[in-house]
């Protein structure tokens, strides 16, 4: 009887623990995956590139930095940039949008040439995606945390 009641309570308690250990976003988390953007007609995809996800202090905006990355073929060097972003959500879930901002290069230069329209995403402790316009190119990125 004692074994049976340990093994209900034993139970019990593994139900209980649903990881609710929250991701420290604040630190900058890593996620890999995909960039897709459309252009002349067609989709270029970017295999394989890193995106730092690092939410503010007090939890409102956070930047999302895509490195080294080519947005289309001919772009004869890869770029670094950083997007940044409004934010709503706690613990390991977080929504984010942006309109009408530019990015802006880690130093913190911005990058005119394109204005970020309609980005829209959501992050939680494993995975990242998030679509937008940069300038007239729609663009979206799918990851996984590393």
């Amino acid at each position: 009887m004692k074994k049976l009641i340990y093994l209900i309570s034993l139970l019990g308690l593994l139900a209980c623990n649903k990881n609710t250990v929250p991701v420290d976003y604040s630190v900058g988390l890593h996620y890999k995956g995909s960039v897709w953007v459309e252009y002349n007609g067609g989709s270029y995809e970017n295999k394989d590139i890193e995106v730092n996800f690092t939410l503010s202090e007090d939890g409102k905006s956070a930047d999302i930095r895509m490195n080294n990355i080519r947005f289309v073929p001919q772009m004869p060097v890869t770029v670094t940039t950083v997007l940044p972003v409004k934010v709503s959500g706690s613990g390991n879930s977080y929504t984010f949008s942006a309109h009408g901002v530019y990015p802006h290069s880690p130093a913190g230069v911005e990058q005119q040439k394109y204005l970020i329209n309609n980005l829209s995403g959501m992050v939680t402790g494993n995975m990242l995606s998030f679509s937008l316009f940069f300038g007239d190119y729609p663009t979206r990125f799918t990851g996984s945390r590393q």
